[in-house]
């Protein structure tokens, strides 16, 4: 392989010689088209929390020069191809190159059901390990276009579960970065993990240990049941495609991470020396879309409807409250949530995901309890089912905090918007992200989970076919009280206000001309040319 490898690049080597002295004759349109990298992105369609950002990302690296691939599965191109659609060309000028490829996603190959082409689509948890294997043949047919391509990629971009792209990468004798959708905290803890593995020296899962990757100010102090899936004993997923997981993170050439550098206290430069590996911060990424998240042509009608509603209120007074695009609570739970952001003194945006699949009962409550259909000006708590425009409702403001679920897409979101957040993960990497808020950061204040919420990738097998019922662990009062922290307007308040100010600042002053994340878009691009 080293062999052929080596031929393929000597005849890439001539073809560029012959190239170049074509292009020192030919017009600068020419020139200009002839050198353009070539930057092939394939985010792991399992959740629109890794689709929305990679494309985020081929918006930026197409503002930086680069001609960009995205590609993904039928279901998902839609959600690509609004996000390209609506980028801000970069400085006035023309819009970016980006060309967003579907290719049909195995599923009914796989045993799979028509349209189930994302983990929040599957009807059960048995529907995993299927979906995995139609991901391997999805990535036979990625391979299969890019090898036919008119075009080569100068670069391979792939998700976090795209093991295949590695070999494709190879193949095409191009390096293969990887975007997991996590901070580089993240990364750096569950690097230590893999490495260290102190988790196994703890004899309960409810033992508090600490992962010391930001020495000597900060240990950060969690369970073994708040760690991510990586170390989890079984998963719907299997522990083989884990294990595949993490040969492919340790083989390819680079991290891309959807962060800053002045954000997370070091870590992407930690993380670079413990892998030996590029690490390039290149975020926030939602701010590619700042000057046209309420362009009044592309705000949908549940957009106009929050829009609307939070210019009717005071500045600094709304709590906003989202869990994700995957994050779906016990219906226990979201009663208790509900109970507590009614009651609270201040008006709430709240978005509810898996509304359609919730129990006739706790459908009924929402409908008396909340401003579920029509919302008015003076509406204490609207509701808003499915979808709301997260950037544009956190850039409003009317909003003084975030109660979220730490994922990362959301707290980068929340950071470029500068608005505290309180903090309520519910699996994944979200505990260790909360850990940055509030304790590294100081932006946040903690409700106080301490068990992850079961989800399609860690839900238990029932009885049957029957899910046993899952009692609330966090009470009305413990909601109220985090509430009450986040929106206070004494010392403490003030103070997480400062600094989430001062964040946002840096945020996007990374992204401008000269700042970190740019420098870094600006190197991964040119790097290929």
């Amino acid at each position: 392989m080293h062999i052929k490898c080596s031929a393929i690049w000597h005849k890439i080597t001539r073809r560029k010689l012959l190239a170049t002295s074509i292009v020192q004759r030919a017009t600068p349109e020419i020139m200009a088209s002839t050198t353009k990298p070539h930057l092939v992105l394939i985010p792991w369609q399992g959740s629109i929390s890794h689709i929305i950002p990679m494309t985020d990302i081929g918006i930026l690296s197409a503002s930086h020069g680069a001609a960009v691939t995205v590609i993904t599965t039928p279901a998902n191109a839609p959600v690509v191809q609004s996000r390209v659609d609506r980028a801000a060309p970069p400085h006035g000028g023309a819009a970016p190159a980006i060309t967003v490829t579907a290719i049909p996603f195995p599923g009914a190959e796989a045993g799979l059901p028509d349209g189930s082409e994302r983990l929040d689509l599957l009807r059960s948890p048995a529907d995993v390990p299927r979906f995995f294997a139609a991901n391997k043949m999805f990535g036979e047919a990625v391979a299969r276009h890019c090898r036919g391509a008119s075009r080569r990629p100068s670069c391979v971009v792939a998700g976090m579960c795209h093991t295949w792209a590695l070999a494709m990468a190879r193949e095409l004798c191009v390096p293969c970065y990887i975007f997991h959708g996590f901070g580089a905290f993240a990364l750096l803890c569950i690097e230590h993990l893999f490495k260290h593995r102190p988790h196994e020296a703890v004899a309960s899962p409810d033992e508090v240990f600490g992962i010391p990757v930001l020495p000597p100010s900060f240990e950060c102090r969690v369970t073994r049941r708040q760690l991510p899936p990586h170390f989890s004993p079984s998963t719907s997923m299997g522990g083989s495609h884990m294990q595949e997981m993490r040969e492919f993170d340790a083989a390819v050439d680079g991290v891309v991470v959807n962060t800053f550098e002045e954000l997370e206290h070091g870590s992407a430069a930690l993380l670079a020396a413990a892998t030996g590996k590029k690490v390039l911060a290149v975020g926030p990424v939602s701010l590619s879309h700042t000057n046209t998240s309420l362009d009044p042509r592309t705000m949908s009608e549940d957009a106009r409807r929050c829009m609307a509603w939070l210019d009717a209120k005071a500045s600094r007074s709304v709590v906003y409250v989202s869990f994700g695009s995957a994050g779906i609570m016990p219906p226990a739970q979201l009663v208790q949530l509900g109970m507590a952001l009614v009651s609270c003194p201040w008006p709430v945006l709240w978005v509810v995901k898996g509304a359609d699949s919730l129990p006739d009962d706790v459908n009924k409550w929402l409908c008396e309890n909340t401003d579920d259909a029509d919302a008015v000006a003076s509406s204490k708590c609207l509701v808003v089912r499915g979808w709301a425009p997260q950037v544009a409702i956190l850039d409003h403001q009317a909003v003084g905090g975030f109660l979220t679920h730490c994922g990362w897409g959301s707290t980068l979101e929340a950071v470029a918007a500068g608005v505290p957040m309180a903090t309520w993960p519910l699996f994944a990497e979200q505990f260790l992200n909360e850990r940055l808020i509030v304790d590294v950061l100081g932006v946040g204040v903690s409700v106080g989970v301490t068990k992850p919420t079961e989800n399609i990738l860690t839900a238990s097998k029932t009885v049957d076919g029957s899910k046993a019922e899952v009692v609330a662990e966090v009470r009305k009062e413990q909601v109220m009280e985090a509430l009450e922290r986040l929106m206070d307007q004494g010392a403490e308040g003030e103070e997480r206000r400062r600094k989430a100010q001062e964040l946002k600042l840096k945020a996007k002053g990374a992204l401008e001309e000269g700042g970190s994340s740019y420098v870094n878009l600006e190197n991964l691009v040119h790097s290929f040319v």
